[in-house]
Parts: structure tokens; C-alpha cells; sequence
């Protein structure tokens, strides 16, 4: 029976993690896909979790336990399937206003609100299996935690639930959202939630039909202990210890472990290239450190004092903490991590690097937990539910304090720092009386040099990585989305606006490919009076539409605030787009922006963005496509400017097939000629682009006079006309990138590591087989007063702009 238990169990962790994965991506669509959205969703299941863990514990001496675990397995399964009904009703009613309303406490409120309750029901019967399970494995003796062999079996329950967990992240991660769905895994993860409440009640009809609910916990067997072992259960017992230590030691455990995987997660963005995938690595190696932790610590309490072992493991993570802070630089001294020539191999460097910096604290952090049942020692299930719960709720404070209290007040390693001392002191607490001088002076000097170290070996590695680069840092923001830094070209008037050291938004001194993102989709528009950027950057882009006598109206939307002050530093070179009285800055993320605004635009213009990054990818899919489609005046332009050096062949045509499945009419133009990194857009219509040479040849002469500068690229109408490469057809029976099925999220990374994105050789010859033999019938030049180039000449002057040949 025993490994039934623990199978269903493991297969329910498993469940539990799809579920949290594919419902923060369901529901992210509503919110944006902000940070601010994320906490309030991570704080809507932890705490609807923690009320499962009460409720759990209230009833697990009330009803038969694998019984009641059946009943909140099948709880679950039933509402994965209603919360997909329940976030489409909302887009379309009135819920979607408050959800998006212009006051930020008001729309702050509303989403915790509706989270909370959209998530209640799964929540709490997934909060309820944890007990139940307790009570079943705790079969010795009177069935109290006080009996080691009860404590070792939950914790045991524990550590495999865990594991369940980790391989969920891995098989959501890295099969299931790409291969059948986001929200039809979880489903998948509903048809493992009804295989456990099967499985649960064969346990329940089949090995304890006839025990009531005290006797599966034990109440009724008399097994006995050896001497030895009762005399340590008797001393535990004899310590009347108050509640308010063991709510504090669950209160740590959840916090610190929380926060430690939003530093750890923080700090691997400073050198991975941050794609769901390296996401994934860090969680997992997360779960299966405090899973390995939670079995090991199963075994040693039965041979070590819990309350001088807890004082131990809090000690020692304490030091281990900060010591993976420097093991981190040491092992990458901040430079972008680049191991292996395939993606699997970048797969096994980044699990090896992240197992070496993470494992050895969090092994140790994840023993306190279960240390705490045992110190409890009272029935199982009211226990494991009620400490749980406080662990829970700590760890959704943890996590959130991590994010928008420390990084932005500290920084990224004062904040280890921070939880570490937090550790350590729990730590003193727990050992002063049983620890002798010697230990205790040394363990204080060990951790105080390991501290000292873990911030100033950062500083000194990143000056020395400046200074290689002839950058140096003029400002940083501690933001929740990471370092956001203005630095200066050494020597020059160049500066340049970057994301966690490796992400560059863009620099200034030459502008004119920036500034050309914004003139090629308005000089096809004959009148663009009102304009959206999607996408700050440096503001070069946003800020080339200034000069434009014809745009009267400027709306920005940037995902990250720390971005716009940063761009107000280079006012002089973008034309101070920010402070700019035609121009308005919305801080928002840019589809959630498009759901919720009336404003209708001429002109959209949306940015570079990596696709790799984690959920970058739904500002390319069909449906964010509609959406934007959806806020353009009749006869409006949607630019999509892509980065032809960060897609694979596979993840263009993906976007380009998703464009052309929403405009009837896309037409493909050059930004950036250069074969290394070659840009274009895609501007998608409603009819074909009828554009007048004559109007083009005077909005170009007058754009240039109000800009002081020449443009070579596209200084008149023929070398403008020069930059279009064509037109995209749909395409039918193509895979398309959808909210279901984020391929370009997924690939990408794929393709970066494979060394098979389009730029260079791959450019060369992908433009000899699909784009330089695609038609050029969407786009017209009308009234041209001599006869235009023919299209073979065209084509290889174009292949000599690019490939210089």
C-alpha cells in the first residue's frame, strides 16, 4: 500500500506544477504579462493553497483519508476544466473593465480579487491532499509526529510530492506547452488528478475499507518503539515548547526558501539568455535540492536532536547562501553564458552550473520544514496542515518582499545577504545554549568573511567586465524586472541602455537604422496623424516620429518604468521623447494595453523584442495580432519589426504566417541591410499599399531638413522604394503561433543555440531560396515620373546592398 501512496502522491505534484504553469499563462493573457500580474497571480495560489492546508487539516480526522483526498482530487480535476470557460466569459464582460481600469489601486484590487477567487476552488483542494496523506502515512503508535517513524514516512510523502513537482516543470517546460498546449496541459494535468482520486480510492476500498479515519493514523495499533528511541520521542515530548518558535521556524522556512528562488532566478537572468527554458532549469533544480532535502532529513531525525539539527541546517544554509553567491561569479565572472554547440549541451552546462550554486543552501533550507512537524509532534494531519499553512503564506510574503521590497532597497546581493542573516540568526537562536565558544566564534567569522566577499567580489568582477568593454555605468535601477543601467561608450558621446548587463535596449551615436524603424511604416501611411510605439528601448525609434509634421498624436507603451528614466537621460538624442508635449507614455504591458484601450491609430509600430525570452513570444501570435488589428483606424498600418539574427527560418515563418492569417495584405521591408544583423518589418493592410512617389519625395526632403541629417538608405523615393523586399502569402496547413501553442518561445532558443538563426551564410542563402523569389505585387509606386528598375535588377541591387555581391 505504502508505494500506492507515494505514487499517487508523486503524480500529484506532478499535476500541481502543469497546473501552476499553464494557469499563470491563461491568466497572464488577461492581466499582462507583467511582474506586478505575476505576484498577484504566485499570491492568489499560495493563498488559496494555505487555506487548503486549514481546511485539510480541520477535516482529516473527519473523513477517511485517502477518501477525502479522492474527493479534493476530483475537485480539481472538474475546475481545470472551468477555468479556461471562466477567463473567456471575463474578456467579455464587465469584469474586464475593472480589470483593466486606469487606477492602479482600483485595477490592483479587481485582479486580486478575481484571481483569488478564479483559483479558490483548485487551490484549496490541492491544499487538502497534504494532510489527508499525512494521516495515512502516520500508522505508528498513537499516529502523533512525535514518533519518528510517523515523521519519517510524511516526510518521505513530501519529498516524493516534490519530485512529482519538478518533473511537472520539466515536462511542461520542455514537451508540453509547445507540443499540446498551454491550456490543454491542463487538461492533461485534470486527467492526472482523476488517475490519483482512482488510484486513491482503490487504497481507500481495497486496504482501508474498515478503519475508520483514527485507526488509519494509528490511534488503535500498538507497535513499540526500541528503548532507545522512545526515550528521545519522551524528552521531545517533555519540552513544552510555545507556538509562536515553531510558527516563526515554518514562517522562515517559507519565506527564505521563496525569496532565495526569486534572487537565484534574478541572478541566472544576469548570464542566461532567460528563454522559458533556462527559467525552467532554475525551478527544477530548486524542487529537486528541497526534495532531496526533505528525504534526507527523513532519515537523520531519527538519529539526531530535531531542535539542535534545525539550529544546524539553518547555520550551515546560512553560510551556504552567501558562499554561492561568489561561487556564481567565479564560475562566469558575469559574462553571457555561451557553453556547448547545441542547445542540449547549453541544457546540461546550465543545469551543472545552476545544481553547483543552488543545490548545496537550498538542500539544507529545505530540512527545516519537515524538522518543524516533527518538533510539533502533535496528529498528523493537523499539523503537517496547519504549519504547512503558515509555511505557505510566508513563502507568498517571501517571494513577493524578494521582488518589490528587497531588490529595489538592497540590490541583487545585499538581498542575499539579507535572507542569509535571517538564517543565521534562527540559526544563534536555536544552538545558544548547546553550541561552545570555539564554534560559535568560528562559524560568526566564516559567515561575516563568506559576506563580505559575496558583495565586493561581485563589484570588482563587473567593473573589470566594464572596463574590458569600455562601457562605464552612469546609473542603475534595481527594478523588479532586474538591472536596468545608462552607460557611457568610454571616450565618446555613446550611450546605451541595457537589461542585466547582456540585454542591450539600444545605444546612440548612430541612429539612423533606430530612427528608420519609425519613418519606413509612417512614410507608407499618406496621412499618420495618430501613432503607437510598442517599446521604448533607447526612445530612438519612438523619437523619429517627432520630426514628422503629419504625426500629431505619440502614445508609448513600455513594460518596464525604470526604461522611461533611463530614455529621459538621452532627451538630446531621441528628441526627448519622453517629456515631448505631443507624446504620452503608458507604463503597461503592450498587449494588455491593447485590450484595454479605445484609442484608434493610424499607425502602429511594434519593437524588437527577444523573441527567446520567456513569454516575449505573445506579442507575436495570431491573437495578439487581431487585437492590435482591432485598434487601427480604416486604412491603418501594423509594423512588426523582427530581428532576422535572433529567429530561426522555422520561428519567421511561424510570425510571418501568423501576420498574414490577420492582414489580408503584408508587404516586407529592410531596416537593417547589413548581413550580420538584418532587420525587417512585416506591415500588414487592409488593401494593397498605393504609394505616391511624389508625396514620399517631398516628405523626405522635409524630414530630413527638420532633422538636420541625411538617412542614405532611403534618402529619396528610389533608394526608399529600394528597401521592399516583397510580399508574404498565406500560406495554408502552416503550424501557427497562437496563445495555445507559443512555438516561437520555444524554438528560438532552440535555434539560438544550434546556431541556425538567420543572419550571415543562413541569411544567404534563406534570401536565394524564399526571400529573394517572393512577389512584389502588395506594394505600388504610383506616379513615378520615370519607368521603374526591372525586378531582376531590383533584386540584384538589393542582393548587393546586403551581401556586397
Amino acid at each position: 500500500m505504502d508505494c500506492l501512496v507515494y505514487l499517487v502522491f508523486f503524480l500529484s505534484g506532478a499535476a500541481a506544477l502543469i497546473y501552476e504553469i499553464s494557469w499563470a499563462r491563461q491568466v497572464g493573457l488577461l492581466f499582462g504579462h507583467t511582474i506586478h500580474a505575476a505576484g498577484v497571480v504566485l499570491a492568489s495560489y499560495f493563498f488559496g493553497m494555505a487555506v487548503g492546508y486549514l481546511v485539510g487539516a480541520r477535516w482529516s480526522t473527519r473523513v477517511a483519508p485517502m477518501y477525502g483526498y479522492a474527493i479534493a482530487e476530483a475537485v480539481v480535476a472538474v475546475w481545470a476544466f472551468l477555468i479556461p470557460v471562466l477567463l473567456g466569459w471575463s474578456e467579455d464582460s464587465f469584469t474586464a473593465g475593472l480589470l483593466t481600469h486606469s487606477s492602479f489601486p482600483l485595477q490592483t484590487l479587481s485582479r486580486v480579487l478575481f484571481s483569488f477567487l478564479l483559483l479558490l476552488p483548485a487551490t484549496i483542494a490541492l491544499g487538502i491532499t497534504l494532510p489527508m496523506i499525512a494521516m495515512v502515512c502516520s500508522s505508528y503508535g498513537s499516529g502523533q509526529l512525535s514518533d519518528p517513524r510517523n515523521t519519517m514516512r510524511v516526510t518521505w510523502a513530501y519529498a516524493v510530492n516534490t519530485a512529482g513537482a519538478l518533473l511537472g516543470v520539466l515536462v511542461a517546460t520542455f514537451y508540453l506547452l509547445i507540443t499540446i498546449g498551454v491550456t490543454t496541459s491542463s487538461y492533461l494535468a485534470a486527467g492526472l488528478s482523476l488517475l490519483c482520486c482512482l488510484i486513491a480510492l482503490v487504497i481507500q476500498f481495497a486496504f482501508l475499507r474498515k478503519k475508520p479515519p483514527q485507526e488509519v493514523a494509528g490511534t488503535d495499533r500498538q507497535q513499540s518503539l526500541p528503548a532507545r528511541q522512545v526515550l528521545m520521542t519522551e524528552t521531545t515530548l517533555a519540552r513544552r515548547v510555545p507556538a509562536w518558535p515553531l510558527l516563526g521556524l515554518a514562517g522562515l522556512s517559507g519565506f527564505g526558501t521563496l525569496g532565495l528562488q526569486v534572487l537565484y532566478t534574478r541572478m541566472f537572468s544576469l548570464v542566461f539568455h532567460n528563454s522559458s527554458y533556462t527559467f525552467g532549469i532554475v525551478i527544477s533544480v530548486f524542487l529537486a535540492a528541497l526534495a532531496l532535502g526533505a528525504a534526507i532529513v527523513g532519515g537523520l531525525q531519527r538519529k539526531i536532536d530535531a531542535w539542535r539539527l534545525a539550529g544546524w541546517v539553518t547555520g550551515l544554509g546560512a553560510i551556504a547562501t552567501v558562499i554561492s553567491v561568489s561561487v556564481f561569479v567565479g564560475c562566469t565572472d558575469l559574462e553571457y553564458f555561451r557553453y556547448g554547440r547545441s542547445f542540449w549541451s547549453y541544457v546540461a552546462g546550465a543545469c551543472g552550473l545552476v545544481t553547483l550554486v543552488v543545490a548545496p543552501p537550498v538542500l539544507l533550507l529545505g530540512m527545516l520544514l519537515p524538522l518543524v512537524w516533527r518538533l510539533e509532534g502533535g496528529q498528523a494531519g493537523n499539523v503537517v496542515g496547519w504549519l504547512t499553512a503558515i509555511n505557505t503564506l510566508a513563502a507568498a510574503v517571501g517571494a513577493l518582499s524578494a521582488s518589490f521590497v528587497m531588490l529595489p532597497l538592497f540590490g541583487l546581493w545585499e538581498s542575499f545577504i539579507v535572507l542569509a542573516v535571517l538564517f543565521a540568526a534562527c540559526s544563534v537562536a536555536l544552538l545558544w545554549k548547546c553550541l561552545n565558544s570555539i564554534w560559535f566564534c568560528s562559524g560568526c567569522l566564516v559567515f561575516v568573511f563568506a559576506a563580505w566577499f559575496a558583495i565586493r567580489y561581485p563589484a570588482d568582477v563587473e567593473d573589470a567586465l566594464g572596463k574590458s568593454r569600455g562601457e562605464q555605468l552612469i546609473q542603475r535601477w534595481n527594478s523588479p524586472y532586474g538591472w536596468i543601467d545608462a552607460v557611457q561608450v568610454e571616450g565618446s558621446a555613446t550611450y546605451k541602455i541595457r537589461q542585466n548587463l547582456h540585454y542591450r535596449f539600444g545605444k546612440t551615436g548612430s541612429n539612423t537604422r533606430e530612427f528608420r524603424q519609425a519613418h519606413i511604416p509612417l512614410m507608407l501611411h499618406s496621412q499618420p496623424s495618430d501613432v503607437l510605439f510598442m517599446g521604448l528601448g533607447t526612445g530612438l525609434t519612438a523619437g523619429g516620429s517627432i520630426p514628422h509634421e503629419a504625426v500629431q498624436r505619440i502614445d508609448l507603451v513600455e513594460l518596464i518604468p525604470e526604461v522611461v528614466e533611463a530614455c529621459r537621460l538621452l532627451a538630446e538624442h531621441n528628441f526627448n521623447v519622453i517629456d515631448h508635449p505631443r507624446v504620452q507614455v503608458f507604463v503597461d504591458d503592450a498587449r494588455h494595453y491593447l485590450l484595454g484601450t479605445d484609442r484608434r491609430y493610424d499607425v502602429i509600430v511594434s519593437d524588437l523584442f527577444v523573441p527567446w525570452e520567456s513569454e516575449s513570444g505573445y506579442l507575436y501570435t495570431v491573437e495578439h495580432y487581431r487585437v492590435a488589428k482591432k485598434r487601427l483606424k480604416p486604412g491603418g498600418r501594423f509594423c512588426q519589426w523582427l530581428p532576422l539574427f535572433q529567429l530561426g527560418e522555422g520561428e519567421f515563418e511561424a510570425i510571418a504566417d501568423s501576420f498574414s492569417s490577420v492582414f489580408p495584405h503584408v508587404t516586407i521591408w529592410w531596416a537593417e541591410l547589413g548581413a550580420s544583423k538584418p532587420v525587417v518589418a512585416l506591415i500588414g493592410s487592409d488593401e494593397p499599399l498605393q504609394i505616391s512617389s511624389d508625396q514620399v519625395d517631398r516628405r523626405l526632403e522635409a524630414l530630413w531638413q527638420r532633422m538636420g541629417r541625411t538617412d542614405s538608405v532611403m534618402e529619396d523615393v528610389d533608394r526608399f522604394w529600394d528597401l521592399y523586399l516583397g510580399d508574404w502569402q498565406t500560406r495554408p496547413h502552416v503550424n501557427l503561433n497562437t496563445d495555445e501553442h507559443p512555438r516561437v518561445e520555444f524554438m528560438t532558443p532552440i535555434s539560438n543555440r544550434q546556431r541556425q538563426l538567420i543572419s550571415s551564410r543562413v541569411l544567404w542563402d534563406y534570401y536565394n531560396r524564399v526571400l529573394g523569389r517572393l512577389t512584389r505585387k502588395d506594394a505600388v509606386l504610383v506616379d513615378h515620373p520615370t519607368p521603374l528598375m526591372p525586378e531582376d535588377q531590383q533584386r540584384a541591387r538589393q542582393r548587393i546592398m546586403i551581401f556586397g555581391k
